[in-house]
């Protein structure tokens, strides 16, 4: 029989020990934890109330420590104590935590009352605001390691991040490759600009290898073998926003798979002889490094010093602009559209795909499988054609 000094609720529903009732009819739920810290958690019903006991009641049974710790300062612990980032990812993932995470909504509550809804929430929002899916999984590359340090600490039960991203895809087709037309243009409008065409070699050498603008504006001549006609990729140079200024750092590859060895053709092989022409008939500066690193094949001919990022670009813009003086209109192009360009030119003369990926210096087998199955309107022009000489060849025979 059922003591009628028991605590009761508005509802006349016995309480429980821990429980109780607000005037304003919050139910709350006190504890103590193992470590001698009383506790309490909210609720505006009893049954949630009871649920949330039931998780509480988990976490007691397996040692688990409830903090006060926000995702804010969880975040902070994690970057602080994760060694094996490559230092341009740290830098990356630094700005968007500062630009994206920090001081929003979710940013500023406690680790252990962060429910998957809420992380599915601020992705949504993101995703509203006109946040790409590509960089939405950069953020969760951020969020769900945190909180499963937080886990594999014993503060939370489980990891609310995990799966959160499974819905955000990222376009692929917004990864085009130039024509052979439109390929053609593009150097054709380097050459003919007398203070561009210095740069000439440079993007034909993008165009040719596949290589990311990091490691490319990174190589030195000690990288380049012009004997065994080899391009040596073991570093890239960044050129990034670090303690509120824009400066050179130089880093491992992007990946493992990303430091290679690659053949040149003899294509190639005559590029670098005309860059190495460019290269003496351009005034250095000859006390530049970066971390150690000097002799940078590319050199700015305004600075002196290895070519940045943002220079580039620039100039790729500038040849865009001049579509007005041109028949042939070139697209809006990156320097990652030179390097899908080149490795889909490589993928089209039927190199084999793990090669491919070893060219690339990819990871990942299916980014090279993107590549290598990306078709479009060119490539089947190409490769009907093949198929109707063939038929020829077969006919005549």
């Amino acid at each position: 029989m059922v003591s009628s000094n028991r605590r009761k609720d508005s509802k006349g529903i016995v309480l429980k020990k821990g429980e109780s009732q607000k005037n304003s009819n919050l139910y709350m739920y006190r504890w103590t934890n193992d470590d001698g810290v009383r506790r309490c958690i909210y609720a505006n019903s009893l049954k949630e109330l009871r649920e949330k006991e039931k998780e509480i009641e988990k976490e007691v049974a397996l040692g688990i420590s409830r903090s006060a710790i926000t995702l804010d300062e969880q975040i902070e612990v994690y970057l602080h104590i994760k060694g094996n980032l490559a230092k341009s990812t740290k830098n990356n993932y630094q700005y968007y935590y500062e630009h994206t995470i920090r001081d929003s909504k979710i940013g500023k509550m406690k680790v252990v009352d962060i429910k998957k809804s809420d992380v599915l929430m601020f992705y949504r929002k993101l995703s509203d605001c006109g946040y790409s899916a590509g960089t939405i999984k950069i953020i969760q590359k951020i969020i769900r390691p945190a909180l499963q340090l937080a886990y594999d600490d014993n503060v939370i039960l489980k990891n609310p991040a995990d799966g959160c991203t499974k819905d955000y895809v990222e376009d692929i087709e917004k990864k085009f490759a130039l024509t052979f037309d439109e390929e053609k243009e593009f150097l054709e409008r380097i050459r003919s600009r007398p203070r561009m065409k210095r740069y000439y070699p440079m993007y034909a050498i993008m165009l040719k290898t596949g290589l990311r603008i990091s490691e490319l504006i990174g190589l030195t001549w000690d990288d380049i073998d012009m004997d065994k006609k080899e391009i040596n990729i073991n570093h890239q140079i960044q050129y990034r926003l670090i303690d509120g200024k824009t400066q050179y750092y130089a880093s491992k590859t992007k990946t493992n798979a990303g430091k290679r060895t690659i053949p040149m053709t003899d294509e190639t092989y005559k590029l670098f002889v005309e860059q190495r022409k460019v290269w003496f008939s351009m005034s250095r500066d000859a006390n530049f490094e970066i971390d150690g690193y000097r002799n940078f094949v590319f050199v700015s001919h305004v600075t002196g010093k290895c070519m940045n990022h943002n220079s580039v670009r620039r100039m790729m813009r500038r040849i865009v602009d001049m579509n007005e003086e041109r028949s042939i209109q070139l697209p809006s192009i990156s320097p990652h559209i030179l390097r899908h360009t080149a490795c889909c030119r490589m993928a089209e003369s039927g190199c084999d795909i793990k090669v491919l990926q070893y060219l690339l210096g990819q990871t990942d087998i299916r980014t090279t499988m993107r590549v290598y199955n990306h078709v479009d309107s060119e490539r089947v022009k190409r490769e009907i054609e093949k198929m109707e000489n063939l038929q020829c060849l077969a006919n005549s025979n």
